[in-house]
């Protein structure tokens, strides 16, 4: 049986992981243990213990005038972002899930509709603190946003999956809140819009966000595109009149906070705070439904043959065209179905040199199943990297053993 060992300070972590490095024992790093975490498939070890950083949630720091913020890493979103609002300011990452500490979200590198134009975390991060393969308490960059000695092991953390060590805290410099925060929101037939999201972005139209999904609701195969822009009347007003120009005068405005008869659902609006959840509820999907996201080598890889090739009565999909990813949810816990449907997948991704991420799955479904596509460029480096900082092999993280 597995046991979960909480510390509530960081000290804590340190003197129970160095006891599992002195006696070699494997470990998995959690935070609220709000996502899927698939395994190597089949599973090559069990692992009896996890160590949770869910209650190191102190605040170490917080200056709104030089917008630099400093917690531990069991902050969860929701609570970072609403003490972060409080002062008008926000972290400005996409969280695929509210409840996620910060830690875990740092680890998976979770991005989402504005990744591009307002940056992700590798874009936030100063400062990182983190307890190594050798149980030392390591310290990287710092509380300033000019600070630039040493290593950069702030990003070197970004995606490692709880596998190059614990995270226990992390300092973000942060943005003013958006102000008066809109989208413009359209249904589409079928996913042509591509071309023109590219045509906004190469007028250098500074949109905020851009999100689209599909099916817009239950039996229909419409697309709804929402793009989001902000500022004071007049430049909104500015970039309104420009995103028409392209899209045509269908669009529909409306204020975040606020809904629209002409849909169930508008896209980007919870793109700060966890946009996975009011997909799962629009659609309704399944517990253990199959989430992969598809990273693109660049925005431009993306094509609307791509996106009809994955059409299916049971597939959703969510596109986030400018920053080059995409989700297909596929509403079955079967097993066997959702393996055909990665199968599926593979000779669209060769086209397109795609690659995945699982973010959700039956229960036996692994990163094995995704094959070379779950490998990220320059792969080899990041075994070798892993091999090099935790010498002993503890911190146990499947994503290195592909």
């Amino acid at each position: 049986m597995t046991s979960v060992f909480a510390p509530e300070t960081i000290e804590e972590a340190q003197d129970w992981l160095r006891e599992r490095l002195a006696a070699k024992q494997m470990l998995a790093v959690r935070g609220a243990n709000s996502r899927f975490h698939p395994e190597a498939n089949p599973a090559t070890v069990a692992v009896p213990e996890i160590l949770s950083t869910a209650k190191l949630t102190y605040t170490n720091f917080f200056d709104p005038d030089d917008m630099v913020v400093g917690i531990e890493a069991g902050m969860t979103v929701a609570a970072l972002q609403a003490m972060l609002a409080e002062q008008g300011m926000v972290l400005p990452v996409n969280p695929w899930f509210a409840e996620s500490t910060i830690g875990a979200v740092f680890a998976c590198n979770d991005i989402g509709p504005n990744r591009l134009n307002m940056g992700g975390f590798r874009d936030c991060v100063i400062g990182i603190e983190y307890l190594n393969g050798n149980g030392e308490r390591v310290h990287a960059g710092g509380k300033v946003v000019k600070n630039v000695s040493g290593y950069d092991l702030c990003r070197m953390l970004i995606g490692s999956l709880g596998g190059l060590g614990v995270i226990t805290a992390a300092n973000f410099k942060v943005l003013p809140l958006p102000v008066a925060p809109h989208g413009l929101y359209g249904r589409f037939p079928d996913s042509t819009w591509l071309r023109q999201v590219a045509e906004l972005h190469s007028a250098r139209i500074p949109a905020d966000w851009v999100q689209a999904i599909a099916p817009a609701e239950s039996g229909s195969t419409d697309w709804i595109l929402g793009v989001g822009f902000s500022g004071n009347a007049a430049r909104r007003q500015r970039i309104e009149d420009e995103i028409r120009k392209i899209f045509g005068g269908d669009l529909q405005l409306v204020a975040d906070g606020e809904a629209h008869p002409d849909f169930a659902f508008l896209p980007g609006t919870d793109r700060f705070t966890g946009w996975i959840p009011g997909l799962r509820q629009h659609w309704n999907l399944s517990a253990q439904h199959l989430h992969l996201m598809v990273l693109m080598p660049t925005s431009k890889a993306l094509n609307p043959m791509h996106f009809e090739a994955v059409r299916s009565e049971q597939t959703r999909r969510v596109a986030h065209p400018i920053g080059g990813d995409w989700h297909c949810f596929l509403d079955s816990e079967d097993a066997n179905a959702q393996c055909e449907f990665i199968e599926s997948l593979k000779p669209v991704l060769h086209r397109m040199q795609g690659k995945l991420v699982l973010g959700n799955a039956a229960s036996t479904i692994g990163y094995s199943d995704l094959g070379e596509f779950a490998q990220p460029p320059g792969y080899a480096l990041v075994q070798r990297l892993k091999r090099h900082l935790d010498p002993a092999g503890v911190f146990h993280a499947p994503f290195y053993e592909l």
